[in-house]
Formats: structure tokens, C-alpha cells, sequence
């Protein structure tokens, strides 16, 4: 979607040349785009925005995006926004690699289904990302952060629901039957996914989409929360593939420190027996 010149109040950007992306490093949105960037053979200038210390709800970002998200995109001073949206846009600019989006009413038909249904299980992912991968006391949210979100999207209900979620994190975490449910949202997930790519190589049909840079990201994150994809045989195969891909490694590559984080917390769980597996059982 772009945004009307009207929106957007940080001038800078409306005399940028050339595409420009606003982003994220663990975003998953971020990810998507970054990934049909690389498979795309598609050069860019990329602009870091720091989620961990609020940089998206700065004055200068919410003139660029009112809604205080990314991933952001500036093509010749045209700001495009919602990460879907994006992923089209990017498509269609020029590139020696042919389309990832759906080329006929079939197609269409399969991806709109599909992409829905992973846009969905947003909330369940944050779960299981945010309760089984890091130390809650490292990504929680104070309540002066969260009543900042508050005064600058009170007209945005999405951002209400935002907060909500903060304050429910911080005072406990993610409850068990919350873990749980979440798990098995992505469990019927995961065996509906097992079940095409029994049937082909890619979850379109014979070649690579935006269904799998979308589905990528997510089995991803949860494999490092811990979920057993193994049991999955065909999702596991399917992810091996793409992982060897360039644009896709690149995403998965984890900085040293963030790794050793996210090793002993691991650890940390198995002794005490609170793993995803185990919350899940």
C-alpha cells in the first residue's frame, strides 16, 4: 500500500533515489521482504530501525509511517507500507528471476488461503518466540514504554491490542494454556503443510513462491523455540532446501552473542523441564 505524500511528514525521504528499506533485523515482516530482495537479485539501501529501543515510534519514523511498524519501503521518495503489500510491489519491479507471486485463478485462489491462514497465527508465534526463546526479563516492555504506545496510537486499535499484550507479558509471561494452544494452532498448521509438500516441492506446486518465503519465517522461528519439526518429515525436507539458498541462509545466520542468549536459556528449560515439548504435553 502507498502511502499518500500527505501521511508522510519526515521530508527526507520524498527526495530519496532508488529503493530504500526500512527494517528490522528480527523482524519476521522484515524477513520476508529481505529474503524476495535476495531471490530477487534486487540491489537496495537498507535503513536499520531499531524496534529493541523504540526507534519505530521516534518522531522521525512515525513521519515516515504513522503506524510505527515495519518492515518500510522508499522507492524514488514513494513510501510503501504492510509487508504483504510490499512483497507484491517488489515482485514486480525489474529482475532476471521470474515472478514468486501466483500467475493463475488457481494459484491465486491457493496462496490468498494460505497467507491468510500464517497471517492468522501472528499472535502464536509471538508466543511461542517471546515464552521459549529468550529470558522474558530481556524483552519485556516497561510501563513507561508501554504508556508512550499508548498516547501516540490512541486512535489506533491495533495498537491498543499492542499494549494489552505488552502488560499481559510482563506481569506473567505466557501462561501454559496459552503456550499450548499456540502450539497446536501451529501443529495443525505444520501437518496441512506436510500434507501438500508430500505431493510436491514447493507449497505453490512445481516452483518457488511468496507462500514459502512466508512459511519459511515461521517454521524457523519456531524451530529455534523448539518445536520438534522433525515430526513433520515433508515440512523438514522443504525447510532443509530453502535453507540452503543464499537469500534464505542469510536470514537464519544468528549473531554470536543473541546465540549463546538463546543456548543457555535453552538449556535452562530443558533442566527444568518447562521446553515448548514439554508445556506442549
Amino acid at each position: 500500500m502507498k502511502l499518500d505524500d500527505a501521511a508522510v511528514t519526515t521530508v527526507e525521504v520524498k527526495v530519496w533515489k532508488g529503493l530504500h528499506l526500512l527494517h528490522f533485523s528480527g523482524s519476521t515482516c522484515s524477513q520476508k521482504v529481505r529474503i524476495l530482495l535476495g531471490e530477487k537479485q534486487i540491489a537496495y539501501t537498507p535503513h536499520p530501525i531499531d524496534l529493541a529501543s523504540n526507534a519505530h515510534v521516534s518522531p522521525w519514523f512515525l513521519g515516515i509511517n504513522p503506524r510505527g511498524v515495519v518492515p518500510v519501503l522508499v522507492h524514488d521518495g514513494q513510501v510503501h507500507v504492510e509487508s504483504n503489500d510490499i512483497l507484491e510491489y517488489i515482485d514486480a519491479l525489474p529482475s532476471p528471476i521470474a515472478s514468486f507471486l501466483p500467475q493463475t485463478d488457481a494459484e491465486r485462489a491457493i496462496v490468498k488461503s494460505s497467507l491468510d491462514h500464517e497471517d492468522s497465527l501472528h499472535t502464536d508465534l509471538r508466543n511461542l518466540t517471546m515464552g521459549f526463546m529468550f529470558p522474558r526479563r530481556l524483552t519485556q516492555k516497561s510501563e513507561d514504554t508501554l504508556r508512550r504506545w499508548e498516547n501516540e496510537g490512541a486512535t489506533n486499535p491495533k495498537r491498543a491490542l499492542e499494549v494489552k499484550w505488552w502488560r499481559d507479558f510482563a506481569r506473567q509471561g505466557i501462561p501454559a494454556e496459552t503456550a499450548r494452544a499456540s502450539f497446536n494452532a501451529f501443529a495443525a498448521a505444520f501437518r496441512t503443510l506436510n500434507e501438500t509438500l508430500a505431493k510436491q516441492e514447493w507449497l505453490i506446486g512445481e516452483r518457488i513462491s511468496v507462500l514459502d518465503v512466508a512459511w519459511f519465517i515461521s517454521v524457523h522461528r519456531l524451530r529455534l523455540a523448539g518445536y520438534p519439526i522433525g515430526q513433520h518429515r515433508h515440512v523438514k525436507g522443504w525447510y532443509l532446501r530453502l535453507s540452503a539458498r543464499p537469500a534464505f541462509a542469510r536470514e537464519i545466520e544468528v549473531p554470536t552473542p543473541l546465540a549463546a542468549i538463546t543456548a543457555a536459556y535453552a538449556f535452562y528449560r530443558r533442566l527444568s523441564g518447562t521446553t515448548l515439548r514439554d508445556v506442549a504435553a
